[in-house]
C-alpha cells in the first residue's frame, strides 16, 4: 500500500504528468465521473417529477417523439466524427494552424444541412399524421402534432450548436461537455418543477423546457470557449474552405451510416412499442433502460476519452499503450458484470424508492436488459479504437446488415410471437450486439498486427 501511494502522489502533484496522454485522460475521467453521476441523480429526479406531471401515457409519447426527432442528428453525415478525428490527427502531427479551417467549414456545412432539413420538414409535416404513427389517444393528437412541429425547429438550432462537443472530445475535454449537460439539466429541472406546480399537463411545454434549456446553455458555452480557450479555432466566414469537405466526409460518411443504423434501431424500438403495444409500454421500456444504464455509465465515461487517446497513440505508433488499455478495460468489464447482477437483485427495492409503484418489475426483462448492456460494454472496449483509426468500412457493413436483420426479427418477435418488450431485447442481443462484440474484437487485433484486407479499410 505504501508503495502504491508513493508512486501515485508524485503524479498528482506533477503538472507535467497532466500534459501527457495518460495524465489528460485521468484528469478528464475524474471530473467526468463526478459530473456524470451528478447528471444521473438529476435525471432520476426529472423522471420522477415528469411522471407525476405528464402521466404514463404522455411520458411514453414524449419519449417516442424525442427518439424520433433525434434522427435529425444523423444528418451531420458523420462530419462531427470526421472533425474529431482530423482535430486529433492535426494536433498529434503539430499542424494546429489548420484546425480553424476545418472547424469553420464544419459549422458552415452544419448550417446548410439544418436549413435543408427545415425545408423538407415543412413539406412533410403537411402530409404526416404523427398522432397515428405514435398511436396517440385522440385527445392528444392535436397537441402532439403541434409539439413535433415546434420542437423540430428548436432541435435544428441544437443540431448546429452540438458541434462544440466534437471539438471538446477531440481535445480530451469531455468533462467540459458534461458540465454543459449538467447545467442544462439543472435548468430544465427547475423549469419542470415550476410546471408541476403551476401548469396543467402539457407535452409541448415540457418539450420546450427540456430542449430549450440545452440550447441556451450550449450557446453560452460555445460563445465562451470560442472567445477564450479556443479563440484560435473560432469559426469565421473567411476560414470556410469547401475543398476540406472531402477530408471531413471521406471518413465521416462511414460514421454517418453507422450512426444512421444505430439510431434507426433505437428510434424504431420506441415506434414499434408505441404502435404495436401502446405508448404506456414505451415508459416501461424507457424506465428499465434508464435504470440499467446507470451501471454501465462508469464504463461509458472511461470510454469517452479513449477514442482520442487511441487516435493519438495510433498516429504515434504506441501500440503497447493500446494493448495495455484493452486489458484494463477487460478487467473493468468483469467488475461491471457483477454490478449488473446486483442491480437485478436490488431492482424492486430501487424502483419502489425511485418511482413508487408506477412500474412493475419483470425479472425476465431485467435479465435481458443486463445482457444487452453487457455486450454493449464489450463493443465499447474495441469500437473507440477502430473509430480512432478511421478503419470503419467493415464496421459500417456490419451495422447495416445486422440492423436490418434485427428489425426483421424484432417485428416477428413482437407482432407474431407476442413476446412484447422482451422480444425487442432478445432480438437486439442475439442478432446485433453479440455478433458485433465478436467481430470488433477480431478486427482490433487484426489492425494492431497489421493484417491486410478489409480489416484495414
Amino acid at each position: 500500500m505504501v508503495n502504491i501511494i508513493s508512486s501515485i502522489l508524485p503524479k498528482i502533484f506533477n503538472k507535467d504528468y497532466y500534459r501527457s496522454r495518460n495524465g489528460k485522460i485521468i484528469a478528464n475521467l475524474s471530473a467526468t465521473i463526478v459530473l456524470k453521476y451528478t447528471d444521473v441523480l438529476i435525471s432520476l429526479i426529472v423522471v420522477t417529477i415528469t411522471l407525476n406531471y405528464l402521466d404514463k401515457t404522455r411520458y411514453g409519447l414524449w419519449t417516442a417523439l424525442y427518439s424520433l426527432l433525434n434522427w435529425m442528428f444523423l444528418f451531420d453525415i458523420g462530419i462531427g466524427n470526421g472533425l474529431r478525428n482530423k482535430f486529433t490527427e492535426l494536433k498529434a502531427t503539430n499542424k494546429c494552424g489548420e484546425i480553424k479551417y476545418y472547424v469553420s467549414t464544419a459549422y458552415f456545412i452544419f448550417g446548410i444541412i439544418a436549413l435543408m432539413l427545415s425545408i423538407v420538414f415543412i413539406i412533410l409535416s403537411r402530409v404526416i399524421e404523427w398522432g397515428r404513427i405514435l398511436n396517440a389517444p385522440d385527445v392528444l393528437k392535436g397537441e402532439l402534432s403541434l409539439t413535433i412541429n415546434v420542437i423540430f425547429f428548436v432541435m435544428c438550432i441544437s443540431f448546429v450548436l452540438k458541434l462544440i462537443n466534437s471539438i471538446l472530445a477531440a481535445d480530451l475535454k469531455n468533462a467540459v461537455s458534461n458540465i454543459i449537460i449538467v447545467v442544462a439539466h439543472i435548468l430544465s429541472l427547475g423549469g419542470i418543477l415550476f410546471l408541476s406546480k403551476f401548469s396543467t399537463p402539457s407535452i409541448l411545454k415540457y418539450a420546450l423546457l427540456y430542449t430549450g434549456s440545452n440550447i441556451i446553455i450550449t450557446f453560452i458555452a460555445s460563445a465562451y470557449l470560442f472567445n477564450g480557450k479556443y479563440k484560435e479555432y473560432k469559426p469565421h466566414i473567411k476560414y470556410i474552405n469547401i475543398s476540406l469537405w472531402n477530408d471531413l466526409i471521406s471518413v465521416g460518411w462511414k460514421f454517418f451510416f453507422i450512426s444512421l443504423t444505430m439510431n434507426l434501431m433505437l428510434s424504431a424500438n420506441g415506434l414499434i412499442i408505441s404502435n404495436l403495444l401502446g405508448p404506456e409500454y414505451v415508459t416501461d421500456y424507457s424506465i428499465n433502460m434508464k435504470y440499467f444504464s446507470i451501471a454501465t455509465m462508469l464504463f461509458s465515461i472511461l470510454v469517452q476519452p479513449l477514442w482520442t487517446g487511441y487516435g493519438d497513440a495510433y498516429h504515434r505508433k504506441d501500440y503497447d499503450w493500446i494493448r495495455k488499455t484493452f486489458k484494463y478495460m477487460q478487467k473493468l468489464l468483469v467488475i461491471m458484470t457483477g454490478v449488473l447482477v446486483l442491480m437485478i437483485v436490488a431492482q424492486k427495492c430501487a424502483f419502489r424508492i425511485w418511482i413508487g409503484d408506477k412500474i412493475q418489475v419483470d425479472y425476465q426483462l431485467s435479465i435481458l436488459f443486463a445482457i444487452y448492456y453487457l455486450f454493449y460494454m464489450v463493443n465499447n472496449i474495441y469500437n473507440p479504437f477502430i473509430n480512432a483509426t478511421s478503419k470503419i468500412k467493415l464496421q459500417m457493413i456490419l451495422y447495416i446488415i445486422l440492423s436490418i436483420l434485427y428489425l426483421i426479427v424484432c417485428l416477428i418477435f413482437v407482432k407474431y410471437l407476442n413476446l412484447g418488450i422482451k422480444g425487442i431485447l432478445l432480438a437486439l442481443v442475439l442478432f446485433h450486439d453479440l455478433p458485433l462484440a465478436i467481430l470488433t474484437k477480431i478486427q482490433s487485433e487484426k489492425i494492431l498486427n497489421g493484417v491486410p484486407g478489409i480489416w484495414q479499410k
